[in-house]
């Protein structure tokens, strides 16, 4: 939120520079991002009237200006053309330094001379607005400096406000909040305006059919209203705070919502069918053009504004086309408000649409001012606008919200700060924090939370308004503490980080993400087919709705990023946990994921293959080397099909009988979402699985003293046979003698036939008792030769 001082400084008295008070809001918890003076620069400017004005012969786009600078007439060429002969503008003479320090010099433009410019308003550092020159008042002066004109130059504060703080979004919030900090007098104005005619109820019907997300409305009617430019003080504030001036009437509502913090929304009274305004939610299937031109599909989650026969605003987000202030409007219908926050936030991200209103709506507005802040509009109206108010005003209000006492105890307050404060003390905080006090006593006191601040629930919310405006600089810093507990299980924390070491010991980078994404992001990697996606009720936004059921679409993301930055070589780990929906209840569960790009260092990276083959191998060797230094049962395969993964290039992992992952290389069309040329292996596996042995004691055998014996097996079996198959038909009822089993070389080619491979193993045969012979190890070899025969149908090739 951005804060003039001179707007702050009409509601509040305070002796103190733009620095002081920004440091002071900075240490009572509103930090003040940036200090910014509008105008500055604009010192050599000055007023400037048209005194006459043609089109350049040599551009069409062009104009030669008559300037009258209070003294002389300049001639000036200029490429806008929204002013006219009289009118008042910002003109920089020959010698003038712009903000952006140009210095303004004579030339000719096409053979005319120039001597000055007309300058827009972001020529000059005051607005982005580049659509014509600066227009000043009437009654401006030629010849006087443009900041006597604009009221000098503009401190502006740039304030970061925090969800909590509904009340601190309004120049009136926080003059309260200066107020407090030193201790002086809040100034509210009181609007003051004559009532005419008929009541408002002859004019306008309103019907409110959803009472809980609409809990007050109010109507106004103002006729007669001249449409025009505001006063330049009024269009100067709201550009100093980001909003683009548009005509008096919009420009008022947006004026007050800056001041108060309400937003309020004026409708073309002509326009709305059969003068009757409906709060309900959409229709199924029902449409509406925004504010903005975009046709946008409503659901009945939403709740709008509705004439007799169509929505003609999304509630607390933004009015409708259609039924907005136009040129033509005489008759004005003002709106002011207040919707559920939830459900504005809810509407806000299924649109899309992020507005001024829905930033203050969903952090609720206080329901009490809301016809304060339509009768604030309507006073402005009828000065600047030459507005007639119709007599009263209609207020559908169910009561205001209920907020319940706060007992704070005054030991409890001295403990938790450290801070010995007075019981007078304490009151006087919160009499200058506009807190009501229900009660005291000697050891309690009891607060009734005020209406603008929906943040005060407990105890503590109200010691920390104690401690910010005492000053939290006053409070003593304490020794951090830590508690040895003697017999806590950490095993799994430990486990955890053995883990975690053991990965970046294997040459991976570790990487962080939220634990919500969008559902788009999800479904590249597969739909939600069975439900099991747990989705926010009130995500932040969009891109972090859903609850993230795997690690995959994060880690592929990371990947993709590093691609994107000319990084092809990564290879990275996550432990995180996911979350899905399982025999009707909301599941989580820990898990590991990896992901291998390119030829990442230490993973086989100087060996030049960036096959399929060398990217599921390094990724398989990376599992089982990590498994292996876990203490974890040896990893068993299974081929199946997944989405994310290329056909033929993804298995099932298991340990022991438990299936505890998947390991494949990425889709071709996924990966070249990112652009991503070399294959990409990613695997996902169960923590648990993992972790759990690490601990268990490890038992040792004697150094062998005996010499090995090596055989080579080479074999050939058909496709859909796997090397965990072969290991275990050979581990099957194997002698103790074999020690190793080791695949070097898998072979295809047409001599072998079609669906068929041949795989060579080395296997390693050691006695721990004798040398073995060369005619026991061959008995022993021909027996698992015999039994691979047997049950996989294998040709074993002779030598």
């Amino acid at each position: 939120m951005k804060l003039p001082l001179s707007w702050l400084r009409e509601y509040v008295d305070v002796d103190a520079s733009a620095e002081e008070i920004a440091e002071r809001l900075t240490f009572s918890g509103t930090e003040v991002e940036g200090i910014e003076h509008v105008g500055a620069g604009c010192e050599d400017i000055i007023v400037g009237e048209i005194r006459a004005w043609e089109k350049h012969p040599k551009a069409d786009r062009l104009r030669l200006c008559r300037v009258f600078d209070g003294e002389n007439e300049l001639p000036v060429v200029c490429g806008a053309d929204n002013f006219d002969v009289g009118d008042k503008v910002a003109l920089a003479p020959v010698g003038a330094t712009l903000p952006g320090g140009m210095t303004i010099k004579e030339a000719k433009l096409r053979g005319e001379s120039s001597q000055g410019m007309l300058c827009a308003e972001d020529e000059l550092g005051l607005s982005v607005d580049h659509a014509g020159i600066m227009l000043l008042p009437e009654d401006a002066v030629a010849g006087s400096p443009l900041l006597d004109v604009m009221g000098g130059v503009e401190t502006v504060l740039e304030l970061e406000v925090t969800w909590n703080r509904p009340d601190c979004l309004s120049v009136i919030g926080m003059a309260r909040e200066v107020a407090a900090l030193y201790g002086v007098e809040l100034k509210v104005p009181e609007p003051e305006f004559d009532e005419k005619g008929k009541p408002v109820e002859a004019w306008i019907q309103v019907e409110v059919q959803d009472a809980v997300d609409c809990p007050r409305y109010t109507a106004r009617v103002v006729t007669e209203a001249e449409l025009k430019p505001s006063p330049i003080w009024m269009r100067r504030r709201l550009t100093c705070c980001g909003v683009r001036p548009i005509n008096n009437v919009v420009d008022i509502t947006n004026y007050v919502m800056l001041e108060c913090g309400h937003p309020l929304h004026a409708f073309d009274f002509a326009l709305l069918k059969e003068c009757r305004i409906i709060v309900r939610r959409a229709a199924e299937g029902e449409r509406m053009a925004t504010l903005d031109n975009e046709e946008r599909a409503l659901t009945p989650e939403m709740l709008v504004i509705a004439d007799a026969e169509r929505p003609v605003a999304v509630a607390g987000i933004m009015g409708g086309a259609g039924s907005e202030i136009s040129d033509t409007t005489q008759t004005v219908l003002l709106e002011s408000a207040t919707f559920d926050p939830a459900l504005t936030h809810r509407t806000s991200v299924a649109l899309g649409l992020s507005t001024e209103s829905s930033h203050r709506f969903e952090r609720t507005v206080n329901r009490e001012t809301v016809e304060w802040a339509s009768r604030r509009a309507a006073s402005l109206m009828a000065e600047y606008c030459g507005a007639t108010v119709a007599t009263g005003v209609i207020d559908v209000y169910g009561g205001p919200a209920e907020q319940e006492p706060i007992r704070c105890r005054l030991a409890r307050l001295e403990a938790l700060l450290g801070v010995s404060l007075s019981r007078d003390d304490i009151l006087d905080i919160l009499e200058k924090l506009q807190i009501p006090v229900a009660a005291a006593d000697e050891g309690a006191i009891t607060v009734a939370p005020p209406s603008f601040r929906p943040d005060l629930k407990i105890e503590a919310d109200i010691f920390e308004e104690i401690a910010r405006v005492h000053g939290l600089d006053e409070v003593p810093a304490a020794d951090p503490m830590g508690r040895v507990v003697v017999d806590a299980d950490d095993a799994r924390p430990r486990a955890v980080a053995a883990c975690r070491e053991h990965l970046v010991g294997l040459g991976l980078a570790e990487t962080m993400n939220y634990s919500f994404l969008s559902e788009q992001a999800l479904d590249r990697f597969g739909k939600d087919v069975d439900g099991r996606r747990v989705a926010l009720l009130d995500p932040v936004s969009a891109d972090h709705g859903i609850m993230r059921d795997s690690l995959i679409a994060q880690m592929v993301e990371s990947l993709g990023r590093n691609a994107t930055h000319q990084e092809r070589d990564a290879a990275c780990f996550e432990i995180g946990r996911v979350f899905y929906r399982a025999e009707g209840a909301i599941q989580e569960e820990d898990r590991l994921s990896i992901g291998l790009m390119g030829q990442p260092e230490g993973q086989g990276g100087s060996s030049g293959d960036t096959s399929p083959d060398a990217a599921f191998l390094r990724m398989k060797g990376l599992l089982e080397e990590l498994l292996r230094v876990q203490n974890a049962p040896a990893l068993e395969l299974q081929p199946i099909a997944h989405p994310a993964f290329e056909p033929g290039w993804c298995v099932a992992l298991s340990l022991g009988s438990e299936k505890v992952g998947v390991l494949g290389l990425l889709a071709a069309g996924i990966r070249h979402q990112w652009r991503i040329q070399s294959p990409v292996a990613i695997a996902e596996l169960k923590l648990d699985g993992i972790i759990a042995q690490i601990h268990d004691a490890k038992s040792f055998t004697t150094i062998p003293v005996y010499p090995s014996m090596d055989r080579d097996l080479a074999l050939i079996v058909d496709e859909s046979v796997c090397h965990g198959e072969i290991v275990r038909v050979i581990e099957k009822g194997a002698p103790r003698e074999l020690t190793g089993v080791d695949l070097f070389d898998i072979f295809r080619s047409e001599d072998i036939g079609e669906a068929r491979k041949s795989m060579a193993y080395s296997l390693t045969y050691r006695s721990a008792e004798r040398t073995l012979t060369d005619e026991e190890t061959n008995r022993l070899h021909a027996e698992i030769m015999d039994r691979l025969r047997r049950e996989l149908k294998a040709e074993i090739r002779e030598r």
